[in-house]
């Protein structure tokens, strides 16, 4: 397939055209969506959103009809319960139908989920392939009994400055943290604000910026975190082709999950991408997409004071080291660009 082929390819996922929702799910579907139309023309993708399909059960339903009478291959992104929907009427179209259906996973809790979904491993089966955002999960579902996963990584586009234009902001005595992230407890938000004010008391000179929608049943936690601490700034949302010229001003990333399952997460390509350092809790992948000292540093998951110290021993670097870093993020960034996934996905549709 080329652009401009009379060919259609259908894309279900969380779209949301309108641009209201900045979580990973959404941002993933919208990336692979603009990838698509690159490289075939957007008069060729057939979209079906599924945001808030419970809501607008009619028309999602109606638009997966019309996909699936006008596209032979199917692009699906999926959640948990979008799966649960959708995966046994994919199955049904892929065994029935004829339909090619190209299943890109949506974060690392698929292995998992076939636990308690035993009967998933035969829809995924079913499947052309399940992209999976890293290589240790390829091997789970394999052992799970799934035999067509595939690594794809995820990626972002970005607009704006580019990375090395602010690499070289004089560095004035004063560390900026930043989090890009759902605003809510399990993503260690709480944490970062205690480490960082932990920091200013010991003489420290240190300001953290949070970014991101914030969790409706976190929203009065968060307003107290901001009230008591003098330090911590909450920032709002940033449309996510536009994060690269936010958060390459930053000295470094904080990203102290205490999901064990995430997958890949953007906000780590944003920061790759600017050359910023990454102060991440090791969740699974960890190993995978960030190295120790090179790359930034690790702590345990849940763990504030092991939070506080990886920070210190950032902050304790020589000047040279924190270039160098900056050096070996932009250098790791390359793995998570468009062009990195392009050749892959276009392989796989053109069979």
């Amino acid at each position: 397939m080329s652009k401009g082929s009379t060919k259609k390819i259908g894309l279900i996922g969380r779209i949301d055209p309108d641009c209201r929702l900045f979580d990973g799910q959404t941002v993933k579907t919208r990336m692979m969506y603009r990838l698509l139309c690159e490289m075939y023309g957007e008069e060729s993708i057939v979209t079906v959103d599924t945001y808030d399909y419970k809501h607008r059960a009619p028309m999602v339903m109606a638009d997966f009809a019309r996909c699936l009478t006008s596209c032979d291959r199917l692009v699906v992104l999926l959640s948990t319960n979008g799966r649960r929907v959708f995966f046994p009427l994919l199955s049904f179209a892929s065994k029935h139908m004829g339909k090619k259906v190209y299943h890109n996973l949506i974060g690392g809790w698929l292995a998992s989920n076939l636990e308690k979904y035993p009967k998933w491993v035969d829809y995924l089966n079913s499947f052309e392939v399940n992209w999976v955002e890293a290589h240790a999960l390829v091997e789970r579902l394999s052992e799970k009994g799934v035999c067509n996963s595939e690594y794809l990584p995820n990626f972002k586009y970005f607009t704006g400055e580019k990375a090395g234009v602010l690499m070289d902001r004089h560095f004035d005595g004063r560390f900026r943290f930043c989090t890009f992230s759902r605003v809510m407890e399990q993503k260690g938000i709480t944490d970062a604000a205690m480490a960082v004010e932990q920091l200013c008391s010991e003489g420290t000179q240190c300001d953290l910026d949070v970014y991101g929608p914030i969790d409706d049943g976190y929203k009065q936690d968060f307003a107290r975190i901001i009230e008591s601490s003098p330090h911590v700034e909450y920032k709002g949302c940033v449309a996510p082709e536009e994060s690269l010229g936010t958060v390459a001003a930053y000295d470094a990333l904080l990203f102290p999950t205490k999901w064990k399952l995430e997958g890949i997460p953007g906000t780590i390509i944003d920061a790759l991408a600017g050359g910023v350092p990454v102060i991440a809790s090791k969740w699974q992948y960890y190993d995978e997409m960030l190295e120790d000292g090179v790359t930034g540093f690790g702590c345990e998951s849940g763990s504030q004071n092991e939070l506080t110290d990886a920070m210190r021993r950032y902050i304790a670097l020589e000047d040279t080291r924190r270039v160098a870093m900056r050096d070996a993020c932009l250098k790791r960034a390359q793995a998570y660009s468009p062009e990195a996934v392009e050749e892959i996905v276009c392989r796989e549709l053109s069979r």
